[in-house]
């Protein structure tokens, strides 16, 4: 699928990145199962990647970010969208800000440890800053170009969801159950000038939990997602923004393998994987599209069938905006006080257990159970007492290509079910935009239980639903 109109197109792009790397010794407590507070090094730099879009023609704009951090709280996400808005000019509502979800970047806001709480607030609040000098730095370099969508598929992936042999539900490998292995890619092209043809950006969407450097790791990474980028880069020469999709129910193929979650080799060729396909996907693709007429016979030493290239028509590539308010039914939880209550005192007790030298096993014992509380804490902060709560989704649309982006962590047959009802032909959904309100399950896994529906998901069996309809009915007015 390609887009562009044959003459000098109207949509401009431009691209840039920042280094949101943070400093070592900040808190690195991003999964129960640790026993450090602290990361102790750095495998991969992480990044803010900017893209920019403007219509010439409408004059509509857009900025869409990816960072390597776990997740966007809404007031950070806010705080983002706003220094963005305010450097540019480009519209709140038009700047997207997304999450990989690397579970082995920093802690983002306040965690269940208070160790190292003022690296934490000195890097969160560094945050707004950087990411709006990459978007202004993206917005300066708008440039004619011509874009090209397409997808691949790989298998780095796999539901997560398992029966384990006790009975529950828990987090690990499922081959047999529901995963989206679509690897999307949307590719931009100069339109004008000497560079005219040269590769400036690739939109890598795909879905899994990026959970490869898990409880044994010590080192910030950006995990798969970070390597994949490079992976792109390497090949095309085109700046690569990873955006990660509906992810909720999908984690690695290879995560959680006994002594080597700390492994970086693991991620590292994950992310090759993963990024050789969506290089070749985007090779593939041409933004000036032709059909071969034969036009005559060269005799040679061989008679030689010489053929032209004649351009085909191009589909309208303007630039299209949206966001709705979804009203999404939620569970009933304790109240902001009896919640943060339960997560302060268990924050206590494992900073007792710490500086009491403690056993690890204890402290691992002591720091799932903070987690925990501190996650209920969050959904009654959330809903408040509410039945419903009211979510943003957004939509970005580059002519027969749309990018829709929701703040929860969304189960993959959901996404699979917003992309079957769209009216646009290539659909990349993607959840941790904008914002993180907690897990998005299907109806059905809610009869299976498990960690993302008992301690994860502030939300009802019927949010599910309500969020195909919202999305769907989003992209039928975008389009």
């Amino acid at each position: 699928m390609t887009a562009g109109p044959a003459g000098a197109p109207a949509l401009r792009a431009g691209v840039a990145r920042a280094d949101i790397t943070p400093p070592v010794g900040i808190p690195h407590t991003n999964w129960g199962a640790a026993t450090h507070v602290r990361a102790e090094g750095v495998d991969l730099p992480l990044w803010a990647t900017a893209l920019a879009l403007r219509d010439e023609a409408t004059g509509v704009g857009a900025i869409v970010v990816d960072l390597d951090v776990l997740l966007l709280a809404g007031p950070l996400a806010g705080a983002m969208r706003d220094a963005v808005a305010a450097l540019t000019g480009v519209p709140r509502e038009h700047v997207r800000v997304s999450a990989t979800h690397t579970h082995s970047g920093p802690n983002v806001g306040r965690t269940w440890v208070d160790e190292g709480a003022e690296l934490v607030e000195t890097y969160t609040a560094s945050l707004p800053g950087r990411v709006a000098g990459a978007a202004w730095e993206a917005w300066r370099s708008l440039a004619p170009v011509r874009i090209a969508a397409g997808a691949g598929t790989s298998h780095v992936g796999v539901n997560r969801r398992v029966r384990a042999p006790d009975g529950r539900t828990v987090v690990g490998r499922n081959p047999e159950g529901f995963f989206d292995p679509s690897v999307r890619v949307l590719r931009l092209d100069l339109a004008a000038g000497p560079e005219a043809g040269r590769p400036l950006a690739a939109v890598l969407h795909y879905a899994a939990h990026p959970t490869i450097m898990a409880y044994e790791n010590r080192l910030i990474t950006p995990d798969y997602p970070g390597v994949a980028r490079r992976t792109v880069e390497a090949v095309t020469g085109a700046t690569c923004l990873f955006l990660q999709g509906c992810a909720g129910n999908a984690g690695p193929a290879e995560g959680f393998t006994a002594g080597r979650t700390g492994d970086t080799s693991i991620y590292h060729r994950a992310g090759k994987i993963l990024g050789a396909e969506a290089a070749r996907v985007f090779l593939t693709l041409d933004t000036r599209p032709y059909t071969a007429v034969f036009q005559e016979v060269l005799e040679s030493g061989a008679p030689l069938g010489v053929y032209r290239h004649e351009p085909l028509p191009t589909p309208d590539a303007t630039l299209r905006v949206a966001t709705a308010t979804a009203t999404l039914p939620v569970r009933e939880f304790p109240s902001r006080a009896e919640g943060e209550a339960g997560a302060n005192a268990a924050r206590e007790v494992l900073a007792g257990l710490r500086s009491g030298g403690a056993s690890d096993d204890a402290i691992r014992d002591a720091t799932w159970r903070a987690k925990r509380l501190s996650q209920q804490a969050g959904h009654s902060r959330l809903t408040d007492g509410r039945p419903e709560v009211e979510v943003e989704l957004q939509a970005v649309g580059i002519g027969p290509a749309v990018l829709l982006g929701a703040p929860m962590e969304v189960f993959g047959e959901l996404g699979a079910a917003v992309v079957a009802g769209s009216p646009f032909p290539w659909t990349a959904v993607s959840g941790y935009s904008n914002g993180s309100t907690g897990y998005l399950p299907t109806a059905e896994a809610f009869e299976a239980g498990g960690y993302e529906v008992e301690m994860a998901s502030p939300y009802a069996p019927a949010a599910g639903e309500r969020f195909v309809a919202a999305a769907g009915e989003l992209l039928r007015r975008l389009r």
